[in-house]
């Protein structure tokens, strides 16, 4: 007899939350760490740390440019076997990457591992909604929101600790992990029929071949200027294209209808400045505590945990304030928090210590777990139930903008100036785009409530 069958309803879906939860754990997990394993995969194989950093590049832009349309994907085949396809892509291509036995083909890997990611991120949600009663999705989300908090801030911390098992081969070895629990637990999905219809082949088209030219633009600015104007020009004329196509469509490929909502918008923005300031902290966080303590690579580790753990210890009870202060208001004084801990961090100088430093680690971690869960929920409930795959798709898409831009901006800083300014400046300039989320969320109050899209 199927386990599914053996299983009592209630164990039936929290194998079935716990499917959704490890994937989308093993996918954030992937992105945030292996940024910190890049000087010695660089070491490792023999290539510059310009060219290492590719290995992010391929990841990102393979990710970005897969999310809307795996997301129509599933909408059209049902979210399952496309959920199920991309977790195992991921899986096969993390084992393969930490063998793999020169540059280039782990560069492939890579960007196949990211497609299997944007599988598991443009789906994930959509399954939760299939799973958990209507009364439950907040709490859903939040779990959801929990888990990826949670491993973006832990993602360098464990990537710093798999590296002291001696070889960068040993970072993939945690999304592995996590992937194979979430394959495990896959049978108790809920198997539905997409919704039928037809793919817009050439939207689907597009969006893949502009929105990859956009990440490898910022990628290379560093290098050629030129070709990265040149993308950037071709990716942002494309994509400005495609967006006046499908205003005039009945059923766009791009999710255009969901923005009608001011609370949807609000909420995406506020995602891709929050999500812009932690990733320009979390960078430059590791090179300020090297400069200003001179702390080694575990030191490092160690002085970057408590910014995890104070996220999880912060997430279960914003989901019980959500029943008492409204979500807006949770989301800015989250984005407030992070901003004070990262001015913290900013005034912070040699002479100040390591509690100093843990101070404003720990009011980070806060902060960003007052935010996430009540963000994500906003997001996600202001998008109608048949649209839940293009809502995770936007979702996923503000993340990585976010993450992207705060990694450019970090790579300029370190390029212009010295350690110690410029970790005082990005800790800086990431305290302005906290205040600015906190602003934004502040705005979607009740006054900003709009329908739900159609």
């Amino acid at each position: 007899m199927p386990i599914s069958q053996v299983l009592p309803a209630v164990e039936h879906r929290r194998v079935a939350i716990a499917s959704v939860l490890f994937a989308m754990a093993a996918a954030v997990l992937d992105a945030s760490s292996v940024n910190i394993a890049l000087p010695s995969i660089a070491n490792g194989i023999g290539v510059a740390p310009s060219v290492a950093a590719w290995l992010v590049i391929a990841y990102q832009g393979a990710l970005v440019a897969g999310l809307l349309p795996l997301a129509a994907i599933g909408e059209r085949f049902g979210y399952r076997p496309i959920f199920v396809a991309g977790t195992i892509l991921f899986a096969v291509c993390a084992a393969g990457a930490s063998f793999a036995p020169g540059f280039g083909f782990l560069v492939v890997l890579r960007a196949l591992q990211g497609i299997g990611a944007a599988a598991i991120m443009a789906l994930g949600v959509a399954l939760l909604r299939q799973i958990v009663a209507e009364e439950e999705l907040g709490r859903a989300i939040g779990w959801n929101a929990m888990t990826v908090a949670l491993l973006s801030a832990a993602g360098p911390t464990i990537g710093a600790l798999l590296l002291g098992f001696g070889s960068w081969r040993f970072v993939f070895a945690g999304s592995v992990l996590l992937a194979g629990i979430s394959l495990s637990a896959t049978f108790a999905l809920p198997m539905r029929r997409g919704v039928g219809g037809q793919l817009d082949g050439t939207g689907l088209l597009v969006y893949v071949a502009v929105v990859p030219a956009l990440v490898v633009a910022a990628g290379i600015a560093r290098q050629s200027m030129l070709v990265a104007a040149l993308l950037l020009t071709a990716g942002v004329t494309g994509f400005g294209l495609l967006v006046r196509r499908d205003r005039r469509r009945t059923r766009p490929f791009l999710p255009l209808p969901l923005f009608r909502s001011p609370r949807f918008s609000r909420s995406v923005m506020a995602s891709v400045l929050c999500f812009t300031a932690m990733s320009l902290a979390l960078l430059m966080l590791p090179f300020a505590l090297h400069d200003r303590l001179g702390l080694s690579a575990r030191g490092t580790a160690l002085m970057m945990t408590p910014w995890p753990l104070a996220v999880l210890m912060t997430t279960p009870v914003t989901a019980r304030l959500l029943d008492r202060v409204h979500p807006a208001r949770l989301c800015a004084t989250g984005t407030f928090v992070l901003a004070c801990g990262l001015l913290t961090l900013a005034v912070a100088t040699q002479a100040c210590g390591i509690l100093w430093h843990v101070f404003g680690v720990v009011l980070c971690g806060v902060g960003f777990g007052l935010f996430q869960t009540p963000n994500n929920r906003t997001m996600f409930l202001a998008a109608p139930a048949h649209r839940a795959a293009w809502a995770g798709g936007v979702q996923g898409t503000a993340r990585l903008a976010g993450q992207v831009t705060g990694a450019l901006a970090a790579s300029i800083l370190l390029s212009a100036a010295i350690v110690e300014t410029a970790s005082s400046s990005a800790f800086g300039i990431a305290a302005l785009a906290a205040l600015a989320s906190a602003g934004v969320s502040w705005s979607n109050d009740r006054r900003g409530r709009g329908q739900s899209a159609d």
